[in-house]
C-alpha cells in the first residue's frame, strides 16, 4: 500500500529545491524567527513529548497564532475558551505555559504528527513540508499552485488565497510567511534546531529554471485504487458519507477540499471501527463506509 507521502516526496524536494526567500521578506522574516527564539524552551517540552522538531512546532505556531502561547496550536484560538473551528471542541485549557503544552500536545496527537518521528525516515524537511500542507489542506494542489501555508514568503509562491471557508481568489497573494521560510531561518540563526538533511538550492537564476508545478494528489491517496482526490464532488461524497455515519460528534464541512476537518473525520471513524488509522481514506476505508468495494 502506497502512503501518499512517498507518492508526492520528490514533488517537494523539486519544491523545496527552487525555493529561496523572496527579497522584500527577509526582514519581517528575520524578525519573526528571532520573536519565536525568545520562547524555544517551551518548543523544546513540546518536542521531547511528541518528537516533533522545535522549529517546526514554531513555524505551525506561527502560521496559526503569530507565535502567541496564550492561544491553541490546533487553530489559533484563546486556550481558556473551547474551540469552535477545526478541530472543534476542544479544550479550554489554563492560560498558562502549561496550558498551552497540554493544548499543543492536543492538537499534534489529533493530527498524528506525534507519530512521525516513529517512522522509518521520521521528519526530513520533504515530510516536514508534507505534513504542514497536509496541517492546512490540499485545496492549494488541487489549483495547482503550491500551498503558501509552507511555501509563503518564498520565490515558489504564487497568486491564489482562500479568503475564507470554501472561497478561494486566484489573485489575492498570502501575506503570511509559510512554515519552510521560517524553519529555514530559524536553523540559519540557531543551528542546534537542525533536524534533517539538506536540498541542495538550484540557485536565484529564475529565467532559466523552468516553472514547477505541484504534482496532482494521486487518486491512491491512503493507498491503491481510490475515488479521485481532485475532483470536488468525488470529495464532497466522502464528507457527505462521513457525516451520515457520525464520524465526529459535530457535522464536518462538504466542502470538497482534502483538509484537516476530513482527514480528522476519517481519523475518528478508522479508530472507531478498528480501521488502519492514517486519516487517509483508502481502499479499506471506503470498503468500510460502503463507498467501494475492497480491492
Amino acid at each position: 500500500m502506497q502512503h501518499p507521502y512517498e507518492a508526492l516526496k520528490e514533488d517537494y524536494a523539486r519544491l523545496i529545491a527552487r525555493a529561496t526567500i523572496r527579497p522584500e521578506c527577509e526582514k519581517a522574516l528575520a524578525s519573526t524567527a528571532r520573536r519565536l527564539l525568545r520562547d524555544k524552551s517551551v518548543y523544546e517540552r513540546i518536542f521531547e513529548k511528541t518528537g516533533v522538531p522545535t522549529a517546526v512546532l514554531m513555524a505551525l505556531a506561527e502560521r496559526e497564532m503569530s507565535g502567541n502561547l496564550h492561544c491553541y496550536l490546533g487553530n489559533g484560538e484563546r486556550l481558556t475558551h473551547r474551540t469552535t473551528l477545526v478541530p472543534k471542541n476542544r479544550g479550554p485549557w489554563p492560560d498558562t505555559m502549561d496550558g498551552f503544552i497540554a493544548g499543543a500536545l492536543d492538537a499534534l496527537h489529533l493530527d498524528g504528527l506525534d507519530q512521525i518521528a516513529k517512522t522509518l525516515e521520521g521528519w526530513s524537511l520533504t515530510r516536514f513540508a508534507y505534513e504542514s500542507e497536509l496541517w492546512n489542506g490540499f485545496g492549494y494542489r488541487a489549483r495547482g499552485i503550491p500551498s503558501p501555508y509552507w511555501a509563503g514568503g518564498t520565490t515558489i509562491q504564487k497568486r491564489g488565497k482562500f479568503v475564507r471557508d470554501g472561497v478561494y481568489d486566484s489573485n489575492v497573494m498570502d501575506p503570511q510567511l509559510g512554515t519552510l521560510a521560517i524553519v529555514e531561518e530559524l536553523v540559519k540563526l540557531d543551528s542546534t534546531l537542525w533536524f534533517a538533511n539538506g536540498i541542495p538550492k538550484i540557485g536565484d537564476a529564475p529565467s532559466i529554471v523552468p516553472d514547477h508545478v505541484p504534482a496532482p494528489l494521486p487518486a491512491g491517496i491512503g493507498g491503491g485504487f481510490m475515488i479521485d482526490v481532485n475532483d470536488l464532488d468525488t470529495v464532497k461524497t466522502l464528507e457527505t458519507r462521513l457525516n451520515q455515519v457520525h464520524a465526529l460528534p459535530y457535522p464536518i464541512a462538504v466542502n470538497g477540499s482534502y483538509d484537516r476537518e476530513t482527514m480528522a473525520a476519517v481519523r475518528a471513524y478508522q479508530i472507531r471501527e478498528h480501521l488502519g488509522i492514517d486519516g487517509l481514506a483508502g481502499p479499506q476505508t471506503l470498503a468500510h463506509l460502503g463507498l467501494q468495494q475492497a480491492a
